[in-house]
This record gives C-alpha cells, structure tokens and sequence, in this order.
C-alpha cells in the first residue's frame, strides 16, 4: 500500500511544483513591473546637489519603445569628476542647441540629481543620471 501512496504523491508533486513555479514566476514578474513603474517617483525623491566640473555639453536624443518610436531631446554633459550627466527637463528640439552650447567648459556647475539616478544609474554598465536641474557655480 505505501507503494502506491508513494507513486500517487510523485504524481502530483510534479503538478504542484509546476503551479508554485508559475505563482512565484508571476510574483516576480509583477514585482519587476511595479519596480520598472515607480522609477520617476523613486528619481524624483531625496534630490541632491552634486558639483561637477564641465568637461563638454552636446545635444542628444533619448529613444525608447518599440524600435525607437518614442523620442525625446535632451544634453549629455560630460564632467570631470561624476562623469556623464543627461538632461532633459526643459530640453527640446528647437532648443537642445542653444542649452548644449551654454555650458561653460572648465566651469563647475550643481546638478540637482534624484535617488533612482544615484544609487541604480551610477551601478548600471551603459547608466547616466538625470538631472532635474542645473546651475553654474559662481
């Protein structure tokens, strides 16, 4: 008798590993979707200022979506000392430019930078912070 309760409970473990399985796949995949949601709100908390010396500015774009369809302008300005920096508040085509071109090289500027940007960005292989915003250090 122990045989057969033995193959029985073989039987349906496999069906109960499956269904665990897909449970906690789905958990995960809705955790990861939640994570991926908040990023502009976890960007937008605990902002601070970093001083960084202004090494180059130039125009950028930002795509993303299916094969790129959605764009925005932006500048990347490489510093000296916290590396590259995107911005984007404020930026659009018609101006991207002008806004590259007024920063100064060799001048330190504040970049208002938020979490999301400083702890997962900085950690990331091909990562570049945000910044909110900006200013020269006078």
């Amino acid at each position: 008798m122990s045989k057969n309760s033995n193959d029985a409970s073989e039987q349906q473990n496999p069906n109960r590993r499956s269904k665990r399985f897909w449970k906690l796949t789905g958990v995960l995949i809705l955790i990861a979707g939640l994570f991926v949601l908040l990023i502009p709100t976890w960007d937008s908390i605990a902002v601070e200022s970093i001083r960084c010396k202004v090494v180059s500015a130039s125009p950028n774009t930002n795509s993303g979506g299916s094969r790129g369809s959605a764009s925005s302008a932006g500048v990347l300005v490489e510093t000296s000392n916290c590396g590259t920096i995107s911005v984007s508040q404020g930026v659009t085509f018609g101006n991207q430019k002008e806004i590259a071109s007024s920063f100064e090289v060799g001048k330190d500027y504040e970049f208002d930078i938020g979490w999301f940007s400083r702890v997962f960005m900085k950690d990331l292989r091909n990562g570049i912070p945000s910044a909110h915003d900006y200013r020269l250090v006078r």
